[in-house]
């Protein structure tokens, strides 16, 4: 062979090599993400308060519901598994309620004991995320109807900074709100979680200057997230600051729906985010699928792959997500004021995963999902990290213990014990790595396809909206949902 046809050679395979390589920039990084709510015992929150009401499903079936995942405990089990995995962000949260069980009044054992865990993260070389208000508060701002009362905008600002102030040295990144609006719908709205309102669904309807109830509930939210930035930045400028935001791809199945899902576009995955555009260091992004209306609410569709938790699985409406908020508030940016075209917000994937029992889906769904962020990126969109929801197999809200989302399944009958699923061992893999190849796409997707037919686990009832306490079972569909 000539040395030319030597050297063509050599060229075409090893760019054939790097098209067939997905790889991230040395400073993206990896991180893994959990809740008080979900994970701390000695927990006596409004949640425990719903379950025992009867409120939570798949929760009084279940050996020792109330220890969750022993994260107050014994804290030390969850982060070491964490540093195994070999992720570098640690994404937590503090409880209000703990901290402040009365207002006004502030637990200091609790806020020693948060610094300590908070020291063992940092201790094993992994930077804290650290979320303020995840999907709970305290009793007595619940009894006091919630963030309907304006005067719950100082007493979380009042909160946040005695937070901050304790903890100001150990945090890297802060998180205000995770999921506002989804927190806002679920309680105030449809009456799903806590909640001593009643549910009125008209509220989400805004007519000119007339506001209704969700959106009142958002602007006190972004009044006392603004509020916070300013304080934060001023003190602890090294800080920084986002929220963890929903955002989902909204499909209608026909005209109305089409209509209605757009509508939901807008006031889900961009209401909030546009009040406080102008008041983030970051935008975290919390992505699990499509929501798919028929009419106007969710539905499940013959036409989908979903999850167990009811999120029908779609890669692609994760890059059409990232797309479209990068076109409004950087590409165009308009709703930011005063900032200079190259002054860009960055994003950070703040949840991304699938609640799977038998991890037949999961290889699969993190490597399309990081394949579609990494599309993303070559389009030119900046996004600094990608965190996975979650480590352990844990209480999902009002869906109890049902749902799988776990990297580690937990043996709640043995004493908690974990054992890593193979998607574990992926992750860490490509953690190690910063990336992975087409063989490991291909290799996940024949895996999954082989259970084709196969039956396995399904946590929502089939009108979309009720959870179960105990799992139907539905075949795998062996649809193809790649990102293409």
């Amino acid at each position: 062979m000539k040395l030319s046809s030597a050297i063509i050679l050599f060229a075409l395979l090893y760019n054939m090599s790097f098209a067939n390589t997905i790889s991230f920039p040395p400073d993206f990084f990896f991180g893994i993400a959990t809740a008080p709510g979900h994970a701390e015992d000695q927990l006596d929150d409004i949640w425990l308060d719903f379950a025992k009401e009867g409120g939570v499903k798949a929760f009084h079936n279940q050996a020792i519901p109330e220890q969750r995942l022993r994260f107050w405990t014994q804290p030390e089990i969850e982060i070491d598994w964490a540093k195994e995995l070999g992720v570098q962000v640690y994404r937590l949260g503090v409880d209000w309620q703990r901290i402040s069980p009365q207002e006004g009044a502030y637990d200091q054992a609790a806020l020693k004991r948060y610094g300590q865990i908070l020291d063992m993260i940092k201790s094993r070389n992994m930077k804290v995320m650290l979320t303020l208000f995840h999907h709970s508060e305290p009793k007595w701002t619940l009894n006091a109807q919630s963030w309907t009362n304006p005067q719950m905008i100082n007493q979380f600002v009042e909160f946040s900074k005695k937070v901050v102030d304790q903890y100001a040295d150990k945090i890297d990144y802060l998180i205000t709100f995770n999921e506002a609006q989804l927190y806002i719908l679920l309680t105030q709205m449809d009456n799903f979680w806590p909640t001593t309102t009643k549910p009125r669904p008209s509220g989400l309807l805004d007519l000119g200057p007339i506001k209704g109830r969700f959106s009142k509930c958002l602007l006190n939210m972004a009044q006392a997230h603004k509020a916070i930035y300013k304080y934060v930045k001023s003190k602890y400028p090294q800080i920084q600051i986002g929220i963890a935001h929903n955002a989902a791809h909204y499909q209608g199945e026909n005209l109305v729906a089409k209509i209605s899902a757009q509508i939901s576009y807008k006031r889900f995955n961009y209401l909030f985010p546009d009040m406080i555009i102008n008041e983030l260091d970051y935008l975290g992004i919390n992505y699990y699928g499509a929501e798919l209306i028929k009419g106007l609410g969710v539905h499940i569709s013959l036409q989908q792959e979903y999850s167990e938790s009811g999120r029908a699985i779609a890669p692609s409406g994760f890059l059409e997500v990232l797309t479209r908020l990068n076109e409004r508030y950087n590409t165009k940016n308009k709703k930011r004021k005063n900032k200079k075209e190259s002054n860009t917000i960055p994003f950070i994937i703040t949840e991304n995963g699938i609640a799977d029992t038998t991890d037949w889906y999961r290889p699969a769904y993190l490597l399309e999902h990081l394949k579609a962020l990494k599309m993303a990126q070559e389009q030119g969109i900046d996004i600094r990290g990608y965190i996975f929801w979650t480590l352990s197999d844990n209480w999902e809200w009002a869906d109890g213990y049902c749902p799988k989302f776990g990297l580690l399944s937990v043996d709640r009958d043995n004493d908690l014990k974990r054992t890593p699923r193979p998607s574990f061992y992926l992750y860490q893999k490509i953690i190690k790595e910063k990336g992975f190849s087409s063989e490991d796409l291909e290799q996940a997707w024949k895996d999954l396809q082989s259970h084709k037919g196969e039956d396995r686990p399904f946590c929502r009832s089939r009108n979309g909206k009720d959870a179960l306490d105990e799992p139907m079972f539905i075949p795998v569909k062996g649809l193809d949902w790649r990102i293409k």
